[in-house]
């Protein structure tokens, strides 16, 4: 009844509809909130991915792309006179990279240190992924 996201792009998919509300008798879809425990919510962390893949596969986790991969926060910065004296603030804007998510999602990082240690270092690279 709910479709998944059709292709796997890292951008952000929600089965819920944006404004959260649903006609007299519509059926709503399953909902589960993400119990993180005591893990770290790093922005990067594997438990995101995992929460990633349940929302693709098309249960609605209430989320925002703030802790994928690729997301990089807002910074401002003071832009000083001769004198040291801060005249005024540049804020740069917050900005999501959905390739850098999807690359995390399908294991380029690790592709990428895989070819490394062949070239490097043959025998660590069999132990470590034989």
């Amino acid at each position: 009844m709910y479709k998944g996201c059709g292709k796997i792009d890292g951008q952000y998919f929600s089965v819920a509809k944006d404004d959260g509300k649903y006609d007299e008798g519509e059926r709503r879809p399953f909902k589960a909130l993400l119990d993180v425990g005591i893990a770290r919510t790093t922005t990067g962390a594997r438990l995101f991915g995992a929460m990633k893949g349940a929302c693709d596969g098309g249960v609605n986790v209430p989320h925002t792309t703030k802790r994928f991969p690729g997301y990089v926060r807002a910074k401002v910065e003071a832009v000083t006179n001769k004198r040291g004296k801060a005249i005024e603030h540049e804020k740069t804007e917050a900005t999501f990279d959905a390739s850098v998510h999807r690359q995390r999602i399908m294991g380029a990082h690790v592709t990428s240190y895989m070819n490394q240690l062949k070239k490097e270092d043959p025998a660590r690279f069999k132990t470590q992924f034989s």
